[in-house]
């Protein structure tokens, strides 16, 4: 593990037991006017309730990284299987498939929220299942054509020929070699996850009070920039911050001439 992505880890960590390490886990404490602006005892200042906004920050911050995370993990899951699949499955089958994931790919990813919002609600699993259905799409698209190509390799038949098992052959022959690809797709969903989950949460179909987000704390404290207050702009800036991270960590490891793993 680079050293990169432990400062990625840790500050993800963070946000994760930061609610519970400082107590901001309690209930909520109105103990100032609403906008007030940063001081000793509210070093961000208040909401539009007058609560701590450092407190309300924390909180939205470990809701929003637990969505992202696993939404994002089963959306690389299943994108991973789901490409694996397409290329082993040949003939119509496996030309359905693809073609069943071109149109899921070609549906915009806020009609497929308002339809899943509408009819299940907006709870925070609905979040998780509308975020894994919209991504892991991307995650196909981009991962077929590396495993189409390792697939092909002389050295996968050799290992059909040895007699090894399919996990034999995703887990030592294509993983390995998709690997770079695989990683750099993971960050960049994790990435399209949050900002997608914000505009959710902004657009009013997201994290619903008394629950939030940083994106619904963009929306409730939109009237504090009339009043010149941080509010509205301090959680933006972590969305920002956790974004370039993330990208800071897979920073050149990009590159798509990634040569094969030929085994002897």
């Amino acid at each position: 593990m680079t050293r990169r992505m432990i400062v990625f880890c840790l500050f993800v960590l963070f946000f994760l037991v930061a609610p519970s390490v400082f107590g901001t886990g309690a209930p909520d404490r109105y103990d100032g006017l609403p906008f007030d602006p940063p001081s000793a005892t509210h070093l961000l200042g208040t909401d539009y309730l007058g609560r701590d906004l450092g407190r309300q920050i924390l909180n939205a911050g470990r809701t929003t990284l637990v969505i992202c995370i696993v939404a994002t993990a089963l959306a690389f899951a299943l994108g991973l299987g789901i490409t694996v699949l397409s290329v082993l499955v040949t003939g119509i089958g496996g030309a359905l498939l693809t073609r069943s994931m071109d149109a899921l790919i070609a549906i915009p990813g806020l009609i497929i929220a308002f339809v899943l919002v509408a009819a299940l609600g907006s709870s925070l699993p609905v979040l998780i299942l509308v975020i894994t259905l919209v991504e892991f799409c991307v995650i196909f698209r981009t991962l077929r054509g590396p495993t189409a190509q390792v697939m092909a390799q002389p050295f996968v038949a050799m290992s059909r020929i040895r007699g090894e098992g399919l996990i034999y052959i995703v887990g030592r022959d294509v993983w390995l070699n998709i690997r770079p690809y695989a990683v750099v797709e993971l960050v960049y969903r994790f990435i399209s996850s949050l900002l997608f989950l914000s505009a959710l949460s902004m657009l009013g179909i997201g994290v619903q009070p008394p629950a939030s987000d940083w994106g619904t704390l963009i929306k409730l404290n939109a009237a504090g920039l009339l009043l010149g207050s941080p509010a509205p702009l301090l959680p933006g800036v972590f969305i920002v911050a956790t974004s370039l991270l993330a990208l800071w960590t897979v920073a050149g490891r990009s590159s798509p001439t990634a040569r094969m793993i030929v085994k002897e």
